[in-house]
């Protein structure tokens, strides 16, 4: 990355992108902000503009507590006047000041050599020693000191700790803005110093994400318990637990749960059915996946009930699994389940392909690198040889019809962090756009006018996110011998089957593309141990029905 160009951040970067924030918040969730939500904008926004810095500052980072002594933040003035200030508005205290639960907590935030401090009283011997572990230390202390003696030895010690008050609500905040709990304001940081670059969408021009609070608490609701899960989850003896947090937390959701959240409701009904899948509890993890019916989670439920021998039941959720599910990968699950139960003998689909696939001796050398050996050896015949696999595909499809993926709609970009709009891939945008496809499409019919407006685009957009371009791989000379090969009709029904499944099928193309003159194949390379995918298979089969040059090799080694 060329850095010459970077703009240097304001030494106050961060409050400028929270005022983004707020001012986006105030314009589209002023009317489903609760009371205390609109207390904790109001007394933050009461705050001299130094104490909001050192808020930010603080309630941004992972720690929970700060040594006060320690707090360095050159642009801050007057350090001591904003935390008697924040202190003074409910947003710091001391530790002194806390709850009795949360102090303990600080010694996460505390050097080892501290807490060894902490347990030696002048005059006493240390009652442990020096080379114990940190855990050890921290254990020791919670056991043996209680709170007003942890916080007598801190004050004996002249170690003042403060933490930030009302987090949770500038976390919510936040995440009414991004719409999720992944994005923070270090997002903005990574824009401005130029690591990642996206579409540039004004700030008049952004819709929210949320159409009402019962949409943002429900997500909220559900993102802040998956993390307590994936925490929770790690620790041993913790299946009740987490049964009983889920049924207590989760499950009354379901019966009034909104559109938007079901995606996320699935998913973590799925990592967590997985996890006690895991752990040997079968029976729960079926009788989760049985409120599901996501395709992960009907294979999951095929599978346990094959799996405990129920296989009438399983049977039947695999019939209505072909009914409810179009990604082909879960399809052929459903399919070649079914076919096995028939016939025990039934060899599955994609399985019975790769069996008939050409077989390619080559050096084992190459063991590591099997696609590399492949394309070695089509060189040495005389071949040209690339790697193509998913990349040039997308390439070709994000490039062409970027200004239709990034088309305004009213209802594609909530932040400016988006790798797409947010209706990219649904259905509804594909129909949206049927006839400005058509058109685009068109293009097929000039190779020298396609390739024109594909490097146009690059060149216009270069750098930018899009979700289906990968710019560090993107090569127009495979793509211009792409176009000069395969026939426009067989290239246009790649195209169109691409643009109107891009959620499920961007993916699974050949790994290489080879060509000697007007002969041209693409290559799936399968070593001794790999297997075909459903959705390499789907492929597969596509190219053959469209005639387009397919071969499948199996290498052996030698």
């Amino acid at each position: 990355m060329d850095t010459s160009q970077q703009v240097p951040l304001s030494p106050t970067y961060y409050w400028y992108y929270f005022q983004y924030i707020l001012r986006y918040v105030a314009k589209h969730y002023t009317h489903i902000l609760d009371e205390h939500e609109q207390v904790f904008i109001r007394d933050f926004e009461s705050a001299s503009f130094f104490a909001q810095c050192l808020y930010l500052r603080l309630a941004s980072r992972r720690s929970t507590w700060f040594q006060e002594d320690q707090l360095n933040y050159p642009e801050i003035e007057s350090m001591e006047a904003v935390i008697v200030e924040l202190m003074h508005l409910n947003f710091l205290e001391k530790i002194e000041q806390s709850e009795n639960e949360v102090i303990f907590s600080c010694l996460g935030n505390l050097t080892k050599s501290i807490c060894l401090e902490i347990l030696h009283k002048p005059g006493d011997k240390n009652p442990l020693p020096k080379s114990v572990s940190k855990p050890v230390v921290v254990q020791y202390i919670q056991e043996n000191l209680t709170e007003r003696d942890f916080i007598s030895r801190l004050q004996e010690l002249g170690i003042s700790l403060i933490r930030p008050l009302r987090t949770t609500y500038f976390q919510f905040i936040q995440f009414l803005f991004f719409g999720s709990r992944h994005h923070d304001l270090t997002d903005f940081v990574v824009r401005d110093l130029g690591h990642r670059q996206f579409i540039n969408i004004q700030e008049e021009d952004l819709v929210p994400y949320f159409s009402s609070r019962e949409e943002a608490v429900q997500k909220w609701r559900i993102s802040i318990w998956r993390e307590w899960f994936f925490e929770k989850s790690k620790e041993e003896k913790s299946v009740e637990k987490i049964l009983n947090s889920w049924r207590s937390h989760m499950w009354p959701l379901l019966p009034e749960l909104v559109e938007l959240c079901l995606g996320s409701f699935e998913r973590t009904l799925f990592h967590v059915a997985r996890w006690l899948e895991r752990k040997g509890e079968l029976e729960s993890a079926l009788s989760m996946y049985e409120e599901s019916l996501a395709g992960a989670s009907l294979e999951r439920r095929v599978r346990l009930l094959a799996k405990l021998k129920r296989l009438d039941e399983a049977k039947m959720w695999a019939r209505t699994g072909l009914e409810l599910i179009a990604n082909p990968k879960e399809r052929h699950f459903f399919e070649d389940f079914l076919l096995k139960q028939e016939s025990k003998k039934q060899i599955k689909q994609v399985t019975s392909s790769l069996k008939e696939a050409e077989k390619l001796a080559i050096s084992s050398e190459w063991k590591e690198n099997v696609e590399e050996g492949v394309a070695e050896y089509f060189r040495s015949k005389g071949y040209y040889a690339a790697f193509t696999e998913n990349r040039v595909w997308k390439n070709l499809l994000g490039l062409w019809f970027w200004e239709l993926i990034f088309r305004p709609q009213g209802t594609g970009f909530h932040h400016p962090f988006q790798y797409a709009p947010s209706h990219y891939a649904q259905e509804n945008f594909i129909m949206a756009l049927s006839n400005e496809f058509q058109n685009l499409l068109q293009l097929l019919e000039s190779e020298h006018q396609l390739m024109g407006l594909l490097k146009q685009n690059a060149s216009k957009y270069q750098g930018q996110m899009n979700p289906l371009v990968d710019w560090q791989r993107l090569d127009f000379d495979v793509i211009e011998r792409i176009l000069q090969v395969i026939p426009r009709a067989a290239l246009k029904e790649v195209i169109s089957y691409m643009w109107q499944h891009l959620g499920t099928h961007a993916k699974g193309f050949p790994d290489l593309f080879i060509q000697k003159g007007v002969d041209y194949a693409f290559v799936e390379v399968k070593s001794p141990n790999d297997h075909l995918s459903a959705i390499q298979y789907f492929w597969h089969d596509f190219f053959k029905q469209q005639q387009i040059s397919m071969r499948l090799i199996r290498v052996e080694w030698m």
